[in-house]
């Protein structure tokens, strides 16, 4: 059965101790179990396998950068930019640094140094980047 976005719905069977782990490892990973993250980590897992099983690694192959850990703050001060000041917020928007940074002192604190940290960690996973001083684009 064909879904959206040239994905297809496929039937096998699993030990059900297994599928509680793996949900439980989602859960942990990400802090709650939301609709699509199990396709998500199978497809990752099955990636995975056929790179550890084939002479050839292609750009599909996606590994876990940034960190859960970064993902997911970063998730939480996009959230709070869509909350407070946006509609939606695409790849290649550019929004002031000023919203960014309230963001993310209302997710991780408002400690100076807390912020250029994760301004830092942002720009050093490619999640966002700045643009001017006082601009940065979302990637």
């Amino acid at each position: 059965m064909k879904t959206a976005a040239g994905r297809s719905k496929i039937g096998f069977f699993l030990s059900d101790e297994l599928i509680e782990k793996f949900r439980l490892l989602i859960q942990q990973k990400y802090k709650c179990y939301e609709k699509g993250l199990l396709s998500h980590e199978c497809e990752l897992a099955l990636r995975h396998w056929v790179a550890l099983h084939t002479n050839t690694q292609t750009e599909d192959i996606v590994t876990p950068n940034p960190t859960p850990r970064v993902a997911l703050v970063f998730a939480l001060v996009k959230k709070y930019l869509l909350d407070n000041f946006y509609f939606e917020l695409r790849p290649g928007q550019q929004i002031p640094l000023a919203h960014l940074e309230k963001a993310i002192m209302e997710v991780r604190g408002t400690d100076p140094r807390t912020v250029r940290k994760w301004l830092q960690t942002f720009h050093r996973m490619g999640l966002a980047k700045p643009i001017t001083p006082y601009v940065w684009e979302i990637l």
